[in-house]
């Protein structure tokens, strides 16, 4: 039965105040003194937002720095409400607040509603809605079930390097739904609490994929300064403590998590701008590129030079191209047992791998072509270099793809 012993604060009259989460980028901002600014957090992908197909989304949010309880976004007032936000309010003097409000209003207007606020300066700053969690709370209140919405929306856009990771959210709510897409594979974990109370109750639990394709600054990777803990115990899953939706979408995602009703589900897949390391799951020896074209791959001792670093970009569901910060790709070579090589990023067929998650050594990949099949495999004595050949579930074909 999942765990329903989480405390629950009493239904107030919140204020959330300095809820100052920091964006990595520059936020895309016009005007000058007196004049209009438009504050607007990263966009999203064109694909659908709907009751059936779940929300694309780019983080970019990178830690909470504190919560107090005077001058701050009262969710008793709506948000486009004069006394909805005090003029004397840290979220619109200062530019951290703004880019938490950028994000709080995108997660709770739909996309063509927005607000304009001003500071104490007079300068009017405008935040534009996307994903529309509670569009009642543009002119309305916020109850505890909508601040349970933009609690776990907030959480969910948490990277504490404030580096922007694509992501596919799914949760109770018809703005998200429970669709699923193919172009993120991986259950990162879910997101719940109440960050209007005081002291906020932000949790996270991990999903199924938490550790699989790590991406910098999200569940799985080390995160400095984390806003959220996990209620339920260190690493601990949130199959065993909460509550699947009934009916065909029990496996998407979480429609309660202890007392909290309202849960956001994270999937993403690798993320193509950061470097990984490929090394073998048996020696630790990691692939290492050489200086031309046709260069054969070598196993040596991990360290973190650039010739050992590989960008993981999808092209097609489940398949990418594994290539060198110089842009030459990893293609196997011709025959059976033939070595792997490298070759410009052409964007032919041959340079598509599909990489599968090994079931008998978790946390490690099989990489095999998706020309004929042959996997990359560990060749000759240690360090060795790196052959190829069919599919055979041995450990010589099993590696750790992991941040530098």
């Amino acid at each position: 039965m999942p765990n329903t012993s989480l405390p629950r604060a009493p239904h107030p009259l919140f204020s959330l105040v300095s809820f100052s989460l920091l964006l990595a980028a520059p936020l895309a901002v016009m005007g000058c003194d007196g004049a209009q600014e438009s504050v607007t957090p990263p966009n999203v992908s064109d694909e659908a937002i709907s009751s059936e197909n779940g929300l694309a989304a780019i983080n970019g949010l990178a830690a909470i720095n504190g919560l107090a309880a005077i001058n701050g976004l009262a969710a008793i007032n709506g948000l486009a409400a004069i006394n909805g936000l005090k003029s004397t309010a840290p979220l619109i003097d200062t530019a951290d607040g703004r880019r938490t409000m950028s994000y709080l209003v995108r997660c709770a207007l739909p996309a063509g509603h927005g607000i304009t606020l001003k500071d104490q300066g007079g300068t009017s700053y405008s935040f534009s809605g996307q994903i529309g969690l509670t569009p009642q709370w543009e002119n309305g209140s916020c109850n505890s079930d909508c601040q349970e919405q933009i609690s776990a929306c907030l959480m969910a856009h948490v990277n504490t390097t404030g580096q922007h990771i694509a992501l596919w959210l799914v949760s109770d709510n018809a703005a998200l739904g429970w669709g699923l897409s193919p172009s993120y594979p991986y259950q990162e974990g879910s997101f719940f609490g109440n960050i209007f109370t005081s002291p906020p109750q932000a949790y996270y639990c991990d999903g199924e994929g938490y550790d699989l394709a790590v991406v910098p600054g999200r569940l799985g990777a080390y995160q400095s300064g984390a806003p959220y803990t996990d209620p339920f115990g260190a690493n601990a899953p949130c199959k065993k403590s909460c509550k699947a939706p009934p009916g065909p979408n029990g496996s998407s995602g979480y429609s309660s998590c202890g007392s909290f009703k309202h849960v956001i589900t994270v999937y993403r897949d690798w993320d193509p701008y950061t470097p990984y390391k490929i090394c073998s799951s048996t020696t630790g020896a990691c692939m290492t590129t050489g200086s031309s074209t046709g260069v054969k791959i070598t196993l040596t001792a991990a360290t973190g030079a650039s010739n050992q670093r590989f960008n993981v970009t999808r092209v097609n569901p489940g398949q990418y191209r594994l290539c060198s910060q110089d842009d030459q790709c990893l293609v196997p070579g011709t025959g059976p047992g033939a070595a792997l090589l490298l070759a410009p990023d052409t964007g032919a067929a041959n340079l598509l791998w599909n990489i599968t998650p090994s079931s008998s050594s978790y946390g490690t990949y099989f990489a095999c072509s998706t020309q004929g099949g042959s996997c990359a495999t560990v060749a000759g004595s240690a360090p060795g270099t790196v052959g190829t050949a069919i599919l055979n579930n041995g450990a010589a074909q099993q590696w750790a793809i992991s941040l530098q």
